[in-house]
């Protein structure tokens, strides 16, 4: 009895090769068609016996489906990880502001909330220019 041959399709045209390469290539098809097809849609179940349907969703969700359900996503000019850092710091910096006397953190709002100059500052502390600054120095060490 001769031995069979096996073809696989290669851009459109037919190419005879070995038992064991062919196996190999419709497992490899199976195993697309497994991951393209199988994991992305849900599947319904029915039970006749206890007369029941079941619907197993699928493992891979869309964009689209996704945005329907109001989803957030970053930006993409925005990177997670600048937005993760930056929460990170606004968590630090409230931190710090809570261990602020009510001078000190009147301070800081002048002259960086409201970016009054040190002189603008002074005036209105009724202190010198030097004296802000200092004040202002002893805040962003502690």
């Amino acid at each position: 009895m001769p031995e069979k041959i096996f073809y696989i399709k290669v851009g459109g045209r037919k190419i005879a090769v070995s038992e064991e390469v062919y196996l190999e290539y419709r497992r490899s098809i199976d195993r697309e068609k497994y991951f393209m097809k199988d994991l992305k849609q849900g599947h319904v179940i029915v039970d006749q016996e206890n007369m029941t349907v079941s619907y197993i969703p699928g493992r891979e969700v869309s964009y689209e489906s996704l945005l329907e359900a109001d989803w957030d996503f970053p930006s993409a000019d925005r990177p997670a990880e600048d937005m993760l850092i930056k929460a990170q710091l606004m968590e630090k910096l409230e931190e710090a502001l809570h261990i602020l006397s009510d001078e000190e953190m009147e301070l800081i709002q002048e002259l960086f909330y409201l970016e009054r100059t040190e002189r603008e500052a002074a005036k209105l502390f009724q202190v010198s220019q030097n004296t802000v600054h200092y004040r202002k120095i002893r805040c962003w060490k502690s």
